[in-house]
């Protein structure tokens, strides 16, 4: 379960590990407002010929050698990778929908995105369909992580993931 919020909040953006965080325009978000506002109009499902689609990465032999010489970005996707050989790609064509590989190139989870603007939600979910994260990122250095229980589980600033007790859980690469 730590891979996958790694993964996903890695892959994207990097965040803070305190309580609230001030935004242009004086918008502000503790723990408790921001798990409002990411369970608000939460899905708990993804269908599962979104996931059948993607089991197996298609470009996996490509991506392997692009994360070899840490290159993160080509004409058509971005590739985020981590600690464990496992990475996770968005594709320009469809910024919403953000799939995250082990080092085999086997699908692990895949994130849906409500918006490229901040701040936004991605509902990460499993190879099941089923909600495992759900991530509010405040801008791009800013985001809480929380189970589908609603438990705070991370807060990441940068490339350092925080637990609730401002603890470092971990770090990420892009």
């Amino acid at each position: 379960m730590k891979k996958f919020v790694f993964g996903f909040l890695c892959f994207c953006f990097f965040v803070l590990p305190a309580f609230s965080f001030t935004l242009k325009g004086g918008v502000t978000y503790t723990v408790e407002s921001a798990r409002k506002e990411a369970f608000a109009n939460v899905e708990y499902s993804l269908p599962k010929s979104i996931i059948d689609a993607n089991r197996i990465d298609p470009n996996f032999e490509d991506n392997k050698v692009l994360i070899k010489n840490g290159i993160s970005e080509t004409g058509d996707r971005y590739i985020g990778y981590f600690d464990d050989g496992g990475y996770g790609i968005v594709y320009k064509k469809n910024l919403f929908n953000e799939y995250y590989y082990n080092k085999n190139g086997i699908l692990e989870a895949i994130g849906k995105r409500t918006s490229t603007k901040f701040p936004t939600k991605c509902y990460k979910y499993d190879t099941n369909g089923q909600l495992i994260t759900i991530i509010l990122y405040v801008d791009q250095n800013n985001s809480y992580t929380f189970s589908p229980d609603g438990q705070l589980t991370s807060h990441w600033i940068n490339n350092i993931g925080y637990d609730k007790n401002g603890k470092i859980i971990g770090r990420c690469y892009k």
